[in-house]
């Protein structure tokens, strides 16, 4: 349930209770496939991908095991628009997985020697207008500390890929304008969302700056979702919130929810799912605990800007 205010200038919703009732560890990758009415979404630490049917609700949930962390999913457009592919940034690169077995299949396996192997996976990421993924990559915060060897890096329809930025610590969520010259890219522990100028023909980026930062007080901008109006609304990592950014990078809305580990936001229609982590501090925060690691649903009256899905050659 959400119930929705205004204020002067910023618009506030308060989500008081989860759509889905579950216990995930580290949810993340909301993907809405229209065409399916299907949401599915991940779990990084438990190495589960989730599917439901919109249509028949929480009943309908099924949770598959990947054996393998994934980042984030995307479809693929290769003629089945009723039952697209599948393709994930995961734990080594770039593969294809199947929505029944939750098997792996590699396309492009980008950290092939063991070192590498280990210590990194694949975080969070996006599909350009012209059907190139976008996913960055980090350390691997299950087996190492997580430093600034973090990668974003783009895979085209040839399969190829393509180092686009270096020297990040954690990629997050990713996007672009709706005139399609601008690329957003979070780097979350930096507290910051960073602007490109964005060639749309080529995927070039070029001239980097700071488009929207957040105080450490407040927490860290994890995924987020963009809206028909230009806006970003980020998740708040440890903040218990979403923002809403519009192009200027001023906070124009804020959604509240019970827990603190807010991961990423993805729309269905006017309505935002959002994704939420396990509590990471349970004795200093025991009411997070509750309502962490679900998944919260809400209508913010305002449609979001339509995916585009992989199309390769």
């Amino acid at each position: 349930m959400a119930v929705p205010s205004s204020g002067a200038n910023l618009q506030k919703w308060t989500v008081t209770e989860p759509y889905l009732d579950i216990r995930g560890g580290l949810l993340e990758g909301p993907y809405y496939t229209p065409a399916r009415n299907e949401l599915r979404f991940i779990d990084i630490d438990h190495e589960k991908a989730y599917f439901l049917d919109l249509a028949k609700g929480p009943e309908s949930l099924r949770v598959v095991s990947v054996n393998s962390p994934i980042g984030v999913t995307t479809d693929v457009a290769d003629g089945s628009a009723d039952n697209p592919k599948i393709l994930v940034a995961a734990k080594h690169g770039f593969a294809t997985l199947d929505r029944q077995s939750g098997s792996l299949t590699y396309v492009n396996r980008v950290y092939n020697d063991s070192e590498a192997s280990y210590r990194m996976r694949f975080n969070d990421g996006a599909v350009d207008s012209h059907g190139r993924f976008w996913a960055g990559s980090c350390n691997d915060h299950r087996v190492v500390k997580v430093e600034d060897q973090g990668t974003l890096y783009r895979l085209d329809p040839d399969l190829s890929v393509h180092v686009m930025v270096n020297q990040m610590i954690c990629p997050n969520g990713i996007g672009w304008n709706a005139t399609d010259d601008v690329m957003y890219l979070t780097d979350s522990p930096r507290g910051k969302i960073y602007a490109y100028d964005y060639d749309a023909q080529t995927g070039a980026i070029s001239n980097r700056r700071d488009f929207f930062t957040l105080d450490a007080s407040i927490g860290e901008p994890d995924g987020f979702a963009m809206d028909v109006e230009g806006c970003l609304w980020v998740a708040i990592w440890r903040g218990s919130r979403i923002l809403r950014v519009n192009s200027q990078g001023e906070v124009t809305g804020e959604i509240s929810f019970p827990t603190r580990f807010i991961t990423c936001p993805e729309f269905v229609g006017t309505e935002l799912i959002v994704t939420t982590a396990l509590e990471k501090e349970p004795l200093a925060y025991p009411e997070s605990v509750r309502w962490s690691g679900k998944v919260y649903k809400l209508d913010v009256g305002v449609q979001g800007k339509p995916r585009t899905p992989f199309r390769p050659w």
